[in-house]
């Protein structure tokens, strides 16, 4: 344990001493001076006289003995919160505090009116200091884009291109589908309506097996276990029966594969322009993911060379955002989940606390005229102006966390320059 860094002149109103227990804990230890308790207790003093009603007194004028007789406990409780309240603040604008999670107060020595000391231990945002940097060795995957690949973004723009057709017959993947699901044990329950296209993930496989069996205008009752990782914890593993009625088929006509189709998808003479294009789109995303990887696996050695506990109240802030607890759900059940993405929520934390500390100290965040220059690159990208495109990714509520996600790229470059990235 270290010494008390500092302490407040004798004079002032709160007497702060604080001591570091560890990286994240400081305990305060605060004296009131005797005039400040005083003053206090006369002030919530007199909030209770001018709020109290005794019969044979007009409201606010109860004499001040009787006052005190009735409710001097609760005068003296009134008077500990305030002054701990506004010895908590002082104490933190006094040190500089960026404290998180809730303080604990304990050993509350008071007396009425003379003196007031209490102890609070509160957690705070550790102050990183990163000694190191660079040095490290690491593995930079590979890049390589297959023709399957291009094949597969091909593929995708053919299936936006495809016009669709009704088709009078049982479906298959692919065909787009509307159909009308009700729960058979649900009561009253009404029937709810669906579109989408069969084989492509969005409806669980039971109800895909049973809409395979049914031609169009057909309707049947199935039985369908939900998968133990569906979006609702009220269905997720349960079993259940389902009136599912097949309303109507349509098919996707693709588009040939041809130089008319590369130009209907962008400013393309032939489709080997097009296949072309997307290649070099896929090895430039492949380059990027790249070096997330490397920067990830830098920013882990940063990490350990540069340890520092985080507070507990900020991992069990991550880790209430992550984890849903549902209505009646086992509290055992909760708490073995939480234990086990605890490790992963707490490297989280370092590493948005390193991030921040690394792009503060190397100034590595973007000044508006960089943010601009990158967003009209990008609005170039899309076929939009520097107004359009910021316009668009403020509707989108994008605007800062891409500008952080620019700051981001940039502390990754500044760590694998720093190393041996091979």
């Amino acid at each position: 344990m270290n010494a008390a860094d500092t302490r407040a002149a004798a004079t002032d109103p709160f007497d702060v001493a604080i001591t570091r227990e560890n990286d994240y804990l400081r305990r305060l230890e605060v004296t009131v001076a005797p005039s400040q308790v005083a003053a206090a207790r006369r002030r919530e003093a007199a909030r209770v006289r001018k709020t109290t009603r005794l019969k044979g007194f007009r409201k606010g004028k109860v004499p001040v003995r009787i006052v005190e007789e009735r409710y001097g406990p609760r005068i003296d409780e009134r008077t500990i919160d305030a002054l701990v309240n506004r010895g908590f603040r002082e104490a933190v604008r006094q040190h500089e505090l960026s404290t998180v999670g809730e303080p604990v107060v304990s050993e509350v020595d008071y007396r009425p009116g003379e003196r007031l000391s209490f102890r609070i231990d509160v957690e705070v945002l550790p102050k990183i200091e990163l000694a190191r940097t660079g040095g490290f060795r690491v593995e930079r995957p590979a890049v390589e884009v297959a023709d399957a690949d291009i094949d597969t973004v091909i593929e995708r723009f053919r299936k936006e291109h495809a016009v669709l057709r009704p088709a009078d017959r049982a479906p298959g993947n692919g065909d787009v589908v509307s159909v009308a699901i009700r729960d058979e044990g649900g009561g009253d329950a009404p029937e709810k309506p669906y579109r989408f296209e069969l084989g492509a993930g969005y409806a669980i496989p039971d109800v895909e097996a049973a809409i395979f069996t049914l031609a169009p205008g057909e309707e049947g009752t199935f039985t369908v276990t939900y998968p133990e990782d569906f979006g609702s914890s009220e269905l997720a593993g349960t079993t259940r029966s389902l009136c599912v009625r097949l309303d109507d088929v349509q098919a996707s006509l693709l588009p040939e594969l041809d130089d008319a189709f590369a130009s209907g998808v962008g400013d393309f003479t032939t489709l080997e322009e097009l296949r072309e294009a997307v290649g070099k789109e896929l090895r430039a995303r492949g380059e990027r993911e790249a070096d997330e990887e490397v920067g990830e696996k830098l920013l882990d050695a940063v990490i350990e060379a540069n340890a520092f506990e985080v507070p507990p109240s900020l991992v069990s802030h991550y880790l209430d955002r992550v984890i849903e607890v549902p209505e009646g759900a086992d509290p055992d059940r909760i708490e073995g989940a939480r234990r086990s993405v605890a490790p992963a929520v707490e490297r989280q934390v370092k590493r948005d606390l390193v991030l921040e500390r690394l792009i503060e100290d190397q100034g590595l965040d973007l000044s508006s005229e960089e943010f601009d220059e990158r967003l009209s690159e990008l609005g170039e990208a899309r076929g939009r102006s520097l107004l359009e495109i910021r316009r668009e990714l403020a509707r989108e509520k994008q605007l800062d966390p891409l500008r952080r996600r620019f700051a981001i790229e940039r502390a990754f470059r500044f760590l694998i320059d720093r190393s041996d990235v091979s």
